[in-house]
Protein backbone atom coordinates (compact mmCIF):
# COMPACT_ATOMS: atom_id res chain seq x y z
CA UNK A 1 0.00 0.00 0.00
CA UNK A 2 1.37 3.41 -0.66
CA UNK A 3 0.08 4.74 2.93
CA UNK A 4 2.54 1.90 4.20
CA UNK A 5 5.53 2.99 1.71
CA UNK A 6 4.87 7.04 3.19
CA UNK A 7 4.85 5.96 6.62
CA UNK A 8 7.93 3.84 6.64
CA UNK A 9 9.81 6.49 4.97
CA UNK A 10 8.52 9.05 7.14
CA UNK A 11 9.75 6.63 10.10
CA UNK A 12 13.09 6.36 8.34
CA UNK A 13 13.48 10.11 7.95
CA UNK A 14 12.59 10.47 11.52
CA UNK A 15 15.54 7.59 12.69
CA UNK A 16 18.54 9.28 10.34
CA UNK A 17 17.34 12.65 11.71
CA UNK A 18 16.23 13.92 8.54
CA UNK A 19 13.88 16.50 8.50
CA UNK A 20 10.29 16.10 8.23
CA UNK A 21 6.81 18.11 8.10
CA UNK A 22 4.77 18.86 10.81
CA UNK A 23 1.67 16.60 9.39
CA UNK A 24 4.16 13.90 9.12
CA UNK A 25 6.02 13.91 12.16
CA UNK A 26 1.92 14.27 14.12
CA UNK A 27 0.99 11.53 11.70
CA UNK A 28 3.83 9.08 13.10
CA UNK A 29 2.79 10.33 17.12
CA UNK A 30 -0.76 9.98 16.11
CA UNK A 31 -0.09 6.02 14.86
CA UNK A 32 2.23 4.99 18.08
CA UNK A 33 5.63 4.85 16.24
CA UNK A 34 7.44 7.78 17.10
CA UNK A 35 6.71 10.27 20.43
CA UNK A 36 7.42 14.06 20.54
CA UNK A 37 9.31 15.96 23.47
CA UNK A 38 8.47 18.73 24.82
CA UNK A 39 11.36 20.91 22.94
CA UNK A 40 9.93 19.50 19.62
CA UNK A 41 12.49 16.38 19.08
CA UNK A 42 10.52 13.49 18.12
CA UNK A 43 12.52 10.07 17.90
CA UNK A 44 10.80 6.36 16.94
CA UNK A 45 9.20 4.34 19.66
CA UNK A 46 10.28 0.97 20.50
CA UNK A 47 7.46 0.02 17.66
CA UNK A 48 8.64 2.34 15.08
CA UNK A 49 12.16 1.04 15.67
CA UNK A 50 10.69 -2.51 15.52
CA UNK A 51 8.74 -1.27 11.69
CA UNK A 52 12.04 0.60 10.47
CA UNK A 53 14.56 -2.36 11.46
CA UNK A 54 12.03 -5.35 10.19
CA UNK A 55 11.36 -3.33 6.49
CA UNK A 56 15.82 -4.38 6.37
CA UNK A 57 15.22 -7.48 5.48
Amino acid sequence: MESDRELLRILQDIQATRPVSDEDANRAVREGYAAQGEDGDIDLTQQGRQLVDSSKL
